[in-house]
């Protein structure tokens, strides 16, 4: 990408393609851009500190298979993009804009700048804040339909692990079978996600009948975390099986017209916050049981 420059309301702004050097300046308007949203809505933040955006940036800015695009203001950056190209199906986010200078245009140039990026994807997911109208407003109306409302739900369940379902870590040797998995349930594969979660995030698989009938990328670090499953009987026996061998609450997002969401409530999980998940272009409604990651 060229960089190029726009007359906005803010200004004259300049897109250019994310360099390392921008971290730190990324990481703290992600870390206000959301505390804003989330502090005047009354919810709880999705970055507690700095820090935690610093850790995001830290990894999707080098990371080859990561598009970024930052918007400059009088030399100074006061935005940011990224378009995860790491499956054929590409993910959106996190996008943020300083909260000195939002509602000015600048979120529809970055937007814009993405959507250009992956034009040649069969298709292009986000997870929207389903509190946040602006952001509805703006994703509708460059082409994205809302193809699942959610709720990020966490806590410990109630209930114990299933019998004769192995929960496990998945390993480097189980990425062929998680990926024939995915595939049967959405119609693409999400491996180069389960492949970077496997030092990080340590992903579970459930094995049934020596078969992996269901895996997460991780169920404690919720926007990281996806999942798929032949039944939401196999999806419920992963989560019982990953929550007894961790010693924290799991998290994720949970679609709203699944069973799933029901089985949490009584398990005691807690809603958190609604999303949206929202789709440019190929859709396929699941044929299993599953969950989205915040970032795609």
């Amino acid at each position: 990408m060229e960089s190029s420059t726009s007359t906005t309301d803010a200004g004259q702004v300049t897109l250019r393609e994310v360099e390392p050097g921008d971290a730190d300046a990324c990481a703290q308007i992600v870390f206000d851009a959301f505390g804003a949203i989330h502090d005047h809505h009354g919810f709880r933040r999705d970055f507690p500190a700095v820090e935690a955006a610093a850790g995001l940036m830290g990894m999707w800015i080098p990371h080859p298979a990561v598009w970024g695009v930052v918007a400059e203001l009088d030399g100074r950056v006061v935005g940011s993009n990224f378009l995860d190209q790491r499956d054929p199906i590409r993910g959106v986010g996190p996008i943020t804009i300083d909260p000195e200078v939002q509602n000015k245009g600048i979120g529809r140039m970055l937007m814009e700048a993405v959507l250009e990026r992956g034009k040649d994807a069969t298709g292009i997911r986000l997870v929207q804040d389903g509190f946040h109208m602006r952001s509805l407003a703006l994703y509708t109306s460059l082409g994205f339909d809302v193809a699942a409302a959610c709720i990020m739900m966490e806590g410990k369940p109630r209930s114990e692990p299933v019998p004769g379902v192995e929960v496990r870590p998945v390993t480097g040797d189980d990425l062929e079978e998680c990926e024939a998995l995915c595939v049967r349930v959405h119609g693409f594969p999400r491996t180069g996600a389960l492949r970077d979660a496997l030092g990080p995030f340590a992903p579970f698989a459930a094995v049934r009948d020596r078969r992996i009938v269901a895996y997460a990328s991780t169920l404690t670090f919720w926007p990281m975390a996806y999942g798929v499953a032949e039944n939401d009987d196999d999806m419920k026996a992963l989560l019982l099986g990953a929550a007894a061998a961790l010693d924290q609450p799991i998290g994720m997002l949970i679609p709203l017209q699944s069973p799933l969401f029901r089985w949490a409530r009584d398990e005691g999980l807690r809603g958190v916050k609604p999303m949206n998940v929202m789709a440019l272009g190929e859709y396929r409604e699941p044929r299993g049981s599953w969950f989205p990651s915040v970032l795609y």
